[in-house]
């Protein structure tokens, strides 16, 4: 098995917690990888991000830094840049599926519903 896939299911187990997920954290310092101690508290769901971002559009157009802004306000496990980074790569994949549109506005980029 390749270091790297070791290393990973280890990170995987230490996420998980409990006994299983301090052998791997014992085993982690063994194998001398450092790794955050950070784990996501109460993360958005699959496409949470997407749909909160269709359902604001609904109300007209808006700047990408106010909906990261918004997502933050909601989820305040998430740093303003981690939610605004999360905000414009889903306006992104919302783009390439036409259900999005990038509009050039008098305060820079608006994103608004296709």
């Amino acid at each position: 098995m390749q270091e790297k896939t070791i290393n990973n299911a280890l990170l995987a187990l230490r996420k998980q917690g409990g006994a299983e997920g301090k052998l791997a954290e014992v085993l982690l310092d063994m194998r001398g990888i450092n790794w955050s101690g950070w784990t996501q508290d109460g993360p958005l769901g699959r496409g949470q991000t997407k749909r909160f971002i269709l359902e604001t559009l609904k109300d007209g157009p808006q700047p990408n830094a106010d909906l990261g802004r918004m997502i933050h306000a909601t989820h305040s496990h998430m740093t303003a840049k981690a939610a605004a980074n999360r905000t414009y790569q889903a306006l992104l994949r919302l783009e390439d599926k036409g259900l999005v549109v990038r509009d050039a506005g008098p305060d820079g980029c608006l994103w608004r519903l296709a």
